[in-house]
């Protein structure tokens, strides 16, 4: 994974990782990383880390015990080896183009094309940032540090302590979804919040999620699933972010309107982490925990994570079976004023 919100490069206790047989040095006590002794980590020395053509040796890293963190219901929800954060990241030029699904890293300034958004970055605490404006409507518009997430899988986070002290009224129509950070699962609310830009970059009808927090400047996160909307270059090198925009392409937001959130598993199944309440999943009986292995007699080892998300945001009749070998019938549809803006 690589994620501008890391600080260091790191690897996890996969399967892989652990046969490398890594050496262990001194420890490091990241007790955010969950307080049980078992999730400590520690120093380690890659001989080779390499991306494409990309060589580096003798890199100094970190090793920490991921799954045995709140994050992961179970171990095989861990389906990435590894981190790549700032201390690496600071050094090249990245550029991320999903309609491909490629990234690409260079270790020279990039010359980037008229078409495209140039955005100016800081670096505070190895976070990036870059200034925007938000609309919330009925003029009231704020301009605002937006910190670049790449490892988010969300649109647009925002405090909602932001809300409360500054007196601004957030849509009626919200829905009850959870998150997982590595002290558990965290309740928050979701609506669809007017436009967010960044230049002449617009996003109209963006979903958000309005985390609980007890700063107001807590979460301005933009992530993955806004950034991907564009081909996104980030350029340590001149502190600059480029968004190209597809050609005939409108950004927007998909919404997860059968009220399931899953992770995909090493067997490539899926497991329902949260069920989202007053939404069809509920209804039909769906439980955290539940393992999916087929959907409208698909095999889940042939859907990847971002079709599921496709599968969830549209709207129609669906069959899907469980590990139990049992299968549920469930129902969905837009959400006036949330996933229906018209």
């Amino acid at each position: 994974m690589i994620d501008t919100g890391a600080s260091f490069t790191y690897l996890l206790d996969t399967p892989k990782v652990i046969a490398l047989d890594l050496p262990q040095g001194y420890e490091l006590n990241l007790s955010c990383w969950g307080d049980e002794d078992d999730s400590l980590g520690y120093q380690t020395e890659m001989k080779t880390l390499k991306f494409g053509e990309l060589e580096i040796n003798d890199f100094q890293g970190a090793f920490l015990q991921m799954s045995k963190t709140r994050y992961f219901e179970r171990p095989d929800e861990l389906i990435f080896d590894g981190v790549i954060g700032h201390d690496l990241l600071r050094h090249f030029v990245w550029t991320f183009d999903k309609k491909t699904n490629q990234v690409s890293v260079a270790n020279k300034p990039y010359q980037h094309e008229d078409v495209e958004t140039e955005l100016p970055f800081d670096v505070f605490m190895s976070k990036i940032s870059v200034q925007g404006n938000i609309d919330f409507g009925d003029g009231n518009k704020v301009e605002h540090d937006f910190i670049i997430d790449t490892s988010s899988r969300h649109y647009f986070k925002l405090s909602a302590e932001y809300a409360k002290a500054n007196n601004i009224t957030l849509p009626n129509a919200q829905v009850t979804a959870a998150d997982f950070g590595l002290s558990g699962k965290a309740e928050h609310q979701r609506v669809t919040l007017k436009q967010i830009d960044f230049g002449d970059i617009e996003i109209n009808n963006i979903k958000t999620n309005i985390i609980n927090s007890d700063d107001e400047d807590d979460y301005w996160i933009i992530g993955n699933a806004a950034l991907n909307q564009f081909v996104t270059t980030i350029d340590y090198k001149s502190a600059n972010i480029y968004l190209k925009p597809y050609k005939n392409y409108q950004a927007k937001s998909r919404y997860n309107l059968l009220g399931l959130e899953v992770r995909k598993l090493l067997s490539g199944d899926f497991q329902v982490r949260d069920v989202m309440p007053a939404l069809p999943a509920m209804d039909s009986g769906f439980k955290a925990g539940d393992v999916i292995t087929q959907v409208n007699g698909v095999s889940a080892e042939e859907i990847s994570t971002d079709m599921w998300l496709s599968i969830s945001a549209m709207p129609g009749s669906y069959e899907i079976c469980l590990q139990t070998l049992s299968c549920k019938k469930v129902s969905s549809q837009h959400i006036q004023g949330y996933s229906n803006l018209d």
